[in-house]
């Protein structure tokens, strides 16, 4: 990585490229600086952002490829941001864009301008893109999303968080949204389970629908069947990026670690797998102690916090398309929440959806789930003037 200067001010406000172990750890500390008042925000584990920033640990670098940048004012970080290009993507999808993620800013429009326009000028001098998308850090197989309601709930593994003022500043930068997401909640509620479990229970009498659980001992098996239905079910989808052998080996190594297995569902028309569900432990719960460090202590720490956990969070449900509306998205989410209430959690999310996926949207009311967070996807494109 370089270290010109990109962007220059009168303000003295300057926006550079991350280079180095000092800048690198001023982009990581500004998450800090903004949001360490606000109870509702969970510290990130550094570790896990120096291993995603690093174009030699993340698989996204063998395809992709992106900077993250960082403004000071005078010698102080004041705000920060990550662009990146999916060439495989734009190529499928017949798109032009490049995506921004990990903003961090101050209160200030200036600073905000100053980010997007050189993101937007790396993105477009490098790559010859139109516009950015974002925040999507790399593609919407990762953190995606600016919170703009739900500010006084816990943020959740995997999801972001943000201050209130971001959306305003954003718009004021020159962003106009594109897309909207929701994050759904979940009751604990033993009467709503009894209902749908009895109609579960005459749906699979009446067909050739099974479900079962995760099998590790044939892992490599199941993770490729789970593949073929997240990359079927999900290609039609708003910007969808297929996800390549070697971020489904990282994601398989993660997942195993943390998920238990039998909260991961399989369905199956007879042989045929036709979709599934993984849900986990909401590791925030344990990861907000360590305020952002996991050794030499921390680990000891999560260990001893893990085991409190009281919430998990259904981070993927996918069905071949072929198989919608037939019962299945509702067999799996009724499934998850019985193993949920067996194994002692008391709530649980279910994130994201797009929002004007009206089919999905409705499929979780009708299984007790109320959207409760909600978030904005913004698209920039360089002022005319």
């Amino acid at each position: 990585m370089g270290t010109s200067t990109l962007c220059k001010s009168a303000s003295d406000l300057q926006v550079l490229v991350v280079s180095g172990k000092k800048m690198l750890q001023d982009f990581i500390q500004l998450s800090w600086k903004i949001n360490q008042t606000d109870p509702m925000w969970v510290p990130p584990l550094k570790k896990d952002i120096c291993d995603f920033l690093d174009p030699k640990r993340h698989p996204f670098y063998e395809f992709g490829s992106a900077q993250a940048f960082i403004a000071y004012r005078g010698k102080e970080p004041v705000g920060r941001i990550l662009v990146s290009d999916d060439p495989q993507l734009n190529e499928r999808k017949g798109t032009n864009f490049g995506a921004w993620g990990m903003f961090e800013c101050i209160d200030d429009v200036e600073i905000a301008r100053a980010l997007f326009k050189t993101a937007y000028e790396w993105s477009h001098s490098h790559f010859g893109r139109t516009q950015l998308i974002g925040p999507m850090n790399y593609s919407t197989n990762y953190e995606m999303g600016l919170l703009i309601k739900g500010f006084d709930t816990p943020q959740r593994f995997g999801m972001n968080h943000n201050p209130p003022y971001y959306e305003q500043l954003v718009k004021a930068a020159g962003l106009v949204e594109c897309q909207g997401l929701y994050a759904w909640w979940f009751p604990r509620s033993q009467e709503m389970l009894a209902k749908w479990a009895k109609r579960m229970d005459w749906i699979l009498k009446r067909s050739q629908i099974t479900c079962r659980t995760f099998d590790k001992k044939n892992f490599e098996q199941d993770i490729q069947l789970c593949r073929n239905i997240y990359n079927i079910s999900l290609r039609d989808n708003w910007n969808y990026a297929e996800l390549s052998d070697k971020e489904i080996a990282l994601m398989a190594k993660q997942l195993i670690q943390f998920a238990d297995s039998k909260h991961i569902f399989l369905a199956f028309d007879g042989d045929k797998p036709v979709g599934f569900s993984i849900t986990i432990p909401d590791l925030n719960e344990a990861i907000k102690p360590l305020n952002g460090n996991l050794f030499p202590f921390g680990f000891l720490k999560f260990l001893y916090y893990r085991r409190k956990i009281k919430t998990c969070r259904m981070m993927v449900l996918c069905i071949d398309p072929n198989y919608r509306r037939r019962g299945i998205s509702e067999l799996l989410v009724i499934r998850t929440l019985q193993y949920g209430l067996d194994a002692g959690y008391e709530n649980g999310e279910l994130s994201w959806t797009y929002r004007d996926n009206d089919a999905v949207n409705t499929i979780i009311e009708r299984c007790g789930g109320f959207p409760y967070k909600e978030y904005g996807i913004y698209e920039y494109t360089l002022p005319s003037n």
